[in-house]
């Protein structure tokens, strides 16, 4: 099998969601597909959690002042990092930022990895993009269905599956009301990528 090479022509920036029902990218409907982002979840900016959350956007206390937060939701923009081996692609995912660079954001270049239960959260990366992956055993993701070498900014891609490195796939997992993203447990989806930009080689 051949290397895992980095290609940053193939890297790219997109937004992420969430669909519990087939929709092709022609049937497309914002309203009935939540928006996949980072949170925060405690009294004060530094008190930070970090999971993914895939559901309807009831989640963030919009009355928060000042810099008490109680519960946020992020519209999270992910960096995809490439890496391709034998024409298959897998990619390294961290958080490239917020729609609204809201200041309590603080999860820039947070990659996407699991907990011990199978949670989806942002965690820290030492590494810089673009790093041997696999020598450094950081987590990959890839995509079932995802045409990689026709990807253009702008397009919607619709009815993906994205399956951890072990091969697992991501759920959606309710817990005590909260909408998270499990690899062990959890009802079957899909994803769908809002293509922002092409050729990124950093988040």
């Amino acid at each position: 099998m051949a290397a895992y090479q980095f290609t940053p022509s193939k890297s790219f920036i997109a937004k992420l969601y969430w669909q519990d029902t087939p929709m092709s990218a022609e049937q497309w409907d914002f309203s009935r597909v939540p928006r996949i982002g980072g949170t925060r979840n405690g009294d004060a900016p530094w008190s930070s959690e970090g999971w993914l959350h895939a559901g309807a956007d009831d989640y963030t206390d919009h009355n928060a002042a000042g810099y008490v937060i109680s519960r946020r939701k992020f519209a999270t923009q992910f960096w995809f990092g490439c890496y391709e081996s034998d024409g298959q692609y897998d990619f390294e995912i961290r958080a490239a930022g917020v729609d609204d660079d809201h200041p309590h954001w603080s999860y820039a270049n947070r990659r996407l990895d699991i907990s011990r239960n199978g949670y989806l959260g942002l965690y820290q990366a030492a590494e810089p993009p673009g790093h041997p992956a696999v020598e450094n055993a950081t987590m990959l993701w890839r995509f079932d269905s995802l045409a990689v070498d026709h990807l253009a900014a702008g397009n919607l891609y619709a009815q993906l599956e994205l399956y951890s490195l072990q091969g697992l796939r991501v759920n959606r997992h309710y817990e005590d009301g909260f909408a998270y993203l499990n690899e062990q447990q959890g009802e079957h989806g899909w994803l769908a990528l809002e293509l922002i930009q092409m050729g990124v080689a950093r988040p």
